[in-house]
């Protein structure tokens, strides 16, 4: 009963401080400097937002001229200009900057998505590698007591030193093989925690794997992303439009004063553009609503590109489905019916070591196509999700 209870707690102990999916995906070093990224690109927006809100400065005027010839002396002016933009020109001009801000960091913000499927990319493949170990490591085990019974009826004179050499090959291929699987599950796991804070030498809890489903939809917010920053973009041109029908966009107003030789001037001036002499406005109209014809297509045509590749990964993961499920099966059936008669039939001299042997590499063979059709199946599986922008 003491027993039973420390490998309770110990069990409890391991699960605590193991380390899962969302402890990985939130210790990643990468998102948060995408994050930091996007937080510093915000910043350099917002303060260009701001310089964009200032007006053109205050322009100072100075003039000295000299006069000879009847009379003698010095003239200086002086004077102070400014312009002054009318209406809401300046509030439009900053929305439409703001709307192309905010497009572009939901852009940037695609990046984070992407990274983090990558992380459950490797995550999965770890978990699929430490499977497979487990179950490569038993298997082992079973040939090492096989192994030992059978070396104690070679001293018996009960089978071939042939058969025991046979064997003896065979374990030294299988205790090589488990060497090289454990290295590359412990290459998985180094490789995935080295993207993070955490250390590799903590445990991994492999219990939050995606199920391999047949079927794989889109959710209702595919797309999220790119469709708000489209929504963005068109919105900035439709204040743009309404930016270039002001009649009067601004005014310069300008003060100065004049020394001449016998007289002080003060003077007052507004400089009014005529933008009915020009077509510029008519122009920028016009520019705007083709690139919101341009932007409009071009969504179109990104939308329906990832359709086209979302269904391609739709059906590459039907048909991995259909493959895992068969293979799993014929492994299974394999090691409830043909298996257990091979092993019965060398136990009792009816079929050789080769046979028996031939067996069991098959088993293993088997066992390994599983493990890379399920690898296959999860790297389509995050590409879909990746292409679809769904964050989860």
């Amino acid at each position: 009963m003491k027993f039973y209870f420390i490998l309770l707690f110990f069990l409890d102990f391991t699960l605590l401080h193991s380390i899962n999916l969302e402890d990985i995906i939130k210790s990643a070093t990468q998102p948060k400097l995408f994050e930091k990224i996007i937080q510093e690109e915000q910043l350099a927006l917002e303060s260009k937002k701001l310089a964009n809100r200032e007006t053109a400065p205050l322009t100072y005027n100075q003039s000295l001229s000299r006069s000879e010839g009847g009379v003698y002396g010095f003239e200086h002016e002086i004077s102070f200009s400014k312009e002054f933009k009318l209406g809401n020109i300046l509030a439009l001009e900053q929305q439409q900057n703001q709307l192309n801000n905010e497009a572009y960091l939901l852009e940037e913000e695609r990046k984070i998505y992407r990274y983090e499927y990558y992380l459950k990319t490797l995550y999965h493949e770890y978990c699929l590698k430490a499977f497979y170990f487990d179950n490569f490591e038993k298997e082992v085990k079973q040939f090492r007591v096989l192994y030992r019974k059978k070396e104690h009826a070679f001293k018996e004179d009960e089978i071939s030193r042939k058969e025991l050499l046979q064997l003896d090959l065979e374990k030294e291929r299988l205790e090589e093989s488990l060497k090289r699987v454990e290295m590359e599950q412990a290459n998985a796991k180094k490789q995935l925690l080295d993207l993070t804070i955490l250390q590799s030498k903590e445990a991994l809890f492999c219990q939050d794997l995606s199920p391999i489903l047949m079927k794989v939809t889109l959710k209702d917010n595919a797309f999220n992303l790119t469709e708000k920053a489209y929504d963005k973009r068109i919105e900035s041109t439709q204040v743009g439009l309404k930016r270039y029908t002001q009649k009067l966009e601004s005014i310069e107003v300008e003060m100065g004063y004049t020394k001449e030789l016998d007289r002080d001037m003060y003077t007052i001036g507004v400089s009014i553009p005529l933008n009915f002499s020009t077509r510029k406005s008519e122009y920028e109209k016009a520019s705007l609503l083709h690139y919101s014809s341009v932007l409009s297509l071009k969504n179109q045509q990104i939308i329906e590109e990832r359709n086209s590749k979302i269904k391609v990964f739709q059906k590459r993961l039907e048909e991995a489905f259909i493959s895992i499920e068969a293979q799993a099966k014929m492994i299974q059936r394999y090691q409830d019916t043909l298996l257990p008669l091979m092993k019965k039939s060398y136990q009792y001299g009816e079929s050789s070591v080769i046979e028996y042997l031939l067996s069991q590499q098959k088993l293993y063979h088997w066992q390994q196509v599983l493990l890379e059709k399920k690898q296959g199946y999860y790297k389509t599986l995050f590409q879909f999700y990746s292409m679809s922008e769904i964050r989860g």
